[in-house]
């Protein structure tokens, strides 16, 4: 057994104060370096968003400090193109920057649509879009890789262009319910013609026969210019085409024309029964629109100045009457009103193409 002398216990008494002193002495120091680590990472983990957020604000400020592309999903020359450019002219002198339009056509829209779905959400690419190639190509094929309301954010509604329905001078029928009565006196008799499977035009053929409860033959075109041809040169009983596309035609008196496709007459054509004022196709719109869209991405900084210079555009008189000519109007809607009328306007088309088994795979 061991025994502690008097002389060693006296040594432990004695280094005991040192040996806690030096104890709490590592715990400061411990303390000390674990903050000093703390407090570099923490400075770590906020300096990037920090510097991030300020360059940000920084290039927001400064946007837009190039030129803007403004894709138009369809070749030069037709409907969409001058909208886009004059949406492109008027939006340049309000943002001060130049909107570059870009024709990017194939696909029936689709190709165009894409080339934005894609891009960079930085302001800097957008769409001039319509309901025919946004909803119409992806409600009849669904492989294509893009949805409007998950890819696109809507900026603003610029105007809406009315469809008409005119026929062949030799046409028995002068009236749309004459139309109509003669469809029915002769199921699948009479064609009428679109500007190609699947267009908006080929839709408002169908909803008509739906409705009516007609039956006429589809003859499907490579555009509304050879289609307005063949109906004035009594080649095809019917066309159902722009009314931008049908006017020269109509007050040359060379077409009869029968309906406009919407709830009320078109102010460019007042004598023009609208769709909606027979009973089997009441309270019924049908029109080409047209909006602008960037990537659904896109910052909001972004698309609130977007916003904002698009309703200048919007508002400006000589908009109106540049787009007059080519009988479209003005349809002003702001940007969440747009996005909830793209869903109804998906809705109704799902159901066109539901209901009259349309198929073009």
């Amino acid at each position: 057994m061991l025994h502690t002398t008097k002389k060693h216990k006296d040594h432990m008494k004695n280094t005991r104060p040192f040996f806690y002193k030096f104890l709490s002495f590592l715990t400061k120091l411990s303390n000390a370096q674990m903050l000093s680590i703390f407090l570099i990472k923490l400075l770590t983990v906020f300096a990037v968003p920090l510097a991030i957020l300020a360059f940000t604000k920084v290039s927001f400020a400064d946007y837009p400090d190039r030129p803007i592309k403004l894709i138009v999903p369809y070749a030069p020359g037709g409907s969409s193109d001058i909208v886009g450019r004059q949406v492109a002219q008027f939006l340049s002198a309000e943002m001060g920057q130049t909107i570059v339009v870009e024709n990017v056509g194939g696909g029936g829209g689709s190709i165009g649509v894409q080339r934005v779905a894609t891009s960079t959400a930085d302001g800097y690419t957008l769409l001039l879009g319509a309901n025919s190639e946004l909803i119409i190509n992806k409600l009849l094929k669904p492989e294509l890789p893009y949805e409007v309301s998950k890819d696109f954010r809507a900026l603003a509604s610029i105007g809406v262009g009315p469809i008409v329905l005119i026929g062949k001078k030799s046409l028995a029928a002068n009236t749309f319910e004459d139309v109509l009565s003669l469809a029915k006196s002769t199921p699948g008799g009479l064609s009428f013609g679109s500007s190609g499977n699947g267009t908006i035009q080929h839709l408002v053929g169908e909803f008509i026969k739906l409705k009516s409860k007609v039956d006429m033959t589809h003859v499907p075109y490579k555009g509304a210019g050879p289609l307005a041809a063949d109906v004035a040169g009594n080649q095809i009983d019917l066309g159902i085409v722009t009314l931008a596309a049908a006017k020269p035609l109509i007050e040359s008196n060379k077409v009869k024309v029968f309906v406009v496709s919407s709830e009320s007459r078109s102010e460019f054509s007042p004598n023009i029964p609208a769709m909606s004022e027979t009973t089997s196709l009441a309270n019924t719109t049908i029109e080409t629109w047209y909006g602008v869209f960037a990537p659904i991405k896109t910052p909001n900084a972004i698309t609130t100045i977007l916003e904002k210079k698009l309703k200048g555009v919007i508002d400006n008189p000589d908009l109106n009457k540049n787009l007059a000519l080519q009988a479209i109007s003005i349809n002003p809607k702001p940007a969440k009103e747009l996005q909830t009328y793209l869903s109804k306007e998906t809705e109704k088309f799902k159901s066109i193409i539901q209901e009259a088994h349309i198929n073009i795979q």
